[in-house]
């Protein structure tokens, strides 16, 4: 498989009044929105490839939109599929039907030289595109994200750390184009939260890297006073190796805390790893995504792919923008002022919102590692008005 440009790090029960409840109001001026007339939303999934890991995640993208539409069968939303094969000249295909067929916004594709190709398409056309990539390079524009950036992660773990005092951070990441993202993340995140960076340490991504890489890495983690030590990789990745290392160099769990910017529990054996107890990462709230897996797994027969929440978090984001601009009788459900309005909407994951440079603010927990789980001791927050989020 081609190299994706898709970072890999990885609302159900909720009545319209619910979605409704995170939707900031505008006053009222503008052709009124019709209570009957429908809206077409296009979904833009990676199916149609020779890939069988490709079409799994595409179809649950597929599922999830469906039970989300089903909840907000009121709206009369049509919702409509088109496959992109994951590659750039089927999705701008792709998105050229969808148009044709008059699309009112599109939803997806995944990836993020897709939807580089479809965002011109659909931005002639005034049409918003909400895409599942997390990859900020393409945000902007008439491009939303929706998929879990960096950026949400580093200012959540990072103004958690420095509430604790934890305000001396060390950054350790794999050498690379994900690997400087991440560390540029955590450079911005570190600067808002008042914290300072006092140490910048990479490594090659294989055992020989690491091994070559991690005598130096502690040494420079000890000198620095890092009380904070940012890891940027992830548990399937170089993870679990380099903190095994680093705490063997004398990196000592009471001087300098662990800290994850990707989701460590996606990994039990990660989880077990000496080395990573009493870290700490961000991750969305499990008992709101317990709900829409338990949920899936009843109407599908099968569990969801952990992506395929994002598209439930469109389809959920679409339908309170409609019901929003209805109940104020206008005609502009998608303006980029109620994509972009503060108070956000809710989804699987917890509340997240719309910036206006096209990346998003996801609500996340922190969750402590011990034996060999992960424990939340800071929840989420509900809203973007509560301490703590992201």
């Amino acid at each position: 498989m081609r190299k994706r440009s898709f970072l890999r790090f990885g609302l159900l029960g909720l009545s319209l009044s619910a979605l409704l409840g995170c939707a900031g109001s505008l006053a009222p001026v503008g052709t009124p929105l019709a209570e009957d007339e429908p809206v077409m939303v296009a979904l833009l999934v990676p199916t149609g490839s020779a890939e069988e890991n490709q079409e799994q995640l595409g179809q649950s993208l597929v599922n999830a939109a469906k039970l989300a539409n089903t909840d907000l069968a009121s709206l009369n939303i049509t919702l409509k599929t088109y496959s992109t094969a994951g590659d750039q000249t089927t999705a701008a295909n792709a998105a050229n039907m969808a148009v044709a067929d008059g699309a009112d916004i599109i939803l997806g594709p995944l990836f993020g030289d897709a939807t580089t190709a479809v965002a011109p398409i659909a931005n002639a056309k005034g049409l918003k595109v909400l895409s599942f990539s997390n990859n900020p390079q393409i945000a902007g524009g008439n491009t939303y994200l929706l998929g879990l950036t960096f950026d949400s992660v580093a200012n959540r773990v990072t103004r958690y750390a420095a509430a604790q005092g934890l305000t001396r951070i060390a950054i350790v990441h794999p050498a690379g184009l994900e690997g400087e993202a991440a560390k540029g993340a955590v450079r911005r995140a570190a600067n808002t939260a008042n914290a300072s960076v006092v140490a910048e340490s990479s490594y090659k991504l294989s055992v020989e890297g690491i091994t070559e890489a991690a005598s130096g890495i502690a040494n420079q983690l000890k000198a620095s006073g890092a009380n904070a030590v940012v890891l940027t990789d992830g548990p399937t990745g170089g993870l679990p190796f380099i903190t095994e290392s680093l705490r063997g160099l004398g990196v000592r769990p009471n001087a300098a805390q662990f800290v994850g910017l990707q989701r460590w529990n996606t990994s039990k054996e990660a989880l077990a790893q000496p080395g990573l107890q009493g870290g700490w990462f961000a991750a969305p709230d499990p008992a709101l995504r317990s709900q829409f897996d338990a949920r899936y797994q009843a109407e599908y027969g099968s569990k969801p792919h952990p992506l395929s929440a994002l598209s439930y978090d469109g389809m959920a984001a679409i339908g309170a923008l409609i019901a929003e601009a209805r109940a104020e009788k206008r005609n502009d459900p998608f303006s980029t002022a109620r994509l972009t309005k503060s108070a956000g909407f809710a989804g699987v994951n917890g509340v997240f919102r719309f910036l206006p440079n096209g990346q998003n603010e996801r609500a996340l927990a922190i969750f402590e590692v011990s034996l060999g789980d992960a424990r939340p001791i800071d929840p989420a927050p509900r809203s973007f008005a509560a301490p703590g989020g992201s």
